[in-house]
């Protein structure tokens, strides 16, 4: 049995329509993700580029507020890093971010020496803690593709700072920035 011209016509013209449509699909779905990697990429952008690193390649990242609008910083020059120029993805650039609102606010609550002053240190100067268990894992993940350091608070007032907060073991003291670090715990104080 054979089909009609028009029928034929017909299978040919649906099929053009559902690779049209799944065309129209993919490209939606592309321009979706970009658009969400880009407002990922926009919570996180120095707001000047006066801030922004300018060293030729990056060696490796510290994580820390330094009161400026983005916590990824060059582990050599100290200045931002814009997560687009790493390549992070919109979920890593969402991690960093949320981490950041919530260790931000802390910091700040520290810093105003007002009545929450006390509860924002003990929060965070605790090694278990959720803003510090956070900032580590996020330091440990990006780890992967760059060495990477979860700038860990100390406040001046306690003295300075001699072994890890995490493991207790010495820090390394051999820094560019800071007292010490914890490779194995990805910290730098």
């Amino acid at each position: 049995m054979h089909s009609s011209p028009q029928s034929r016509f017909a299978v040919k013209f649906q099929a053009r329509r559902i690779r049209r449509a799944y065309s129209f699909v993919i490209i939606e779905f592309a321009y979706l993700v970009f658009m969400t990697l880009q407002d990922a990429y926009q919570r996180l952008r120095p707001s000047t580029d006066i801030e922004r690193c300018e060293c030729a390649s990056v060696e490796s990242l510290l994580l820390v507020d330094l009161l400026t609008d983005n916590p990824i910083h060059c582990g050599y020059c100290r200045k931002e890093i814009d997560p687009e120029r790493l390549q992070l993805t919109a979920e890593e650039t969402h991690d960093i971010a949320h981490w950041f609102g919530a260790a931000s606010a802390l910091y700040r609550l520290w810093l105003d020496s007002g009545e929450y002053e006390q509860y924002a240190k003990e929060r965070l100067l605790d090694p278990q803690g959720q803003i510090n268990g956070a900032g580590r894992e996020i330091a440990r993940k990006l780890s992967e593709k760059w060495p990477t350091r979860f700038w860990f608070f100390s406040d001046t007032d306690d003295g300075e700072p001699t072994h890890c907060p995490i493991c207790h073991d010495p820090l390394d003291e051999d820094v560019k920035w800071g007292t010490g670090c914890c490779r194995q715990c990805f910290i730098q104080i």
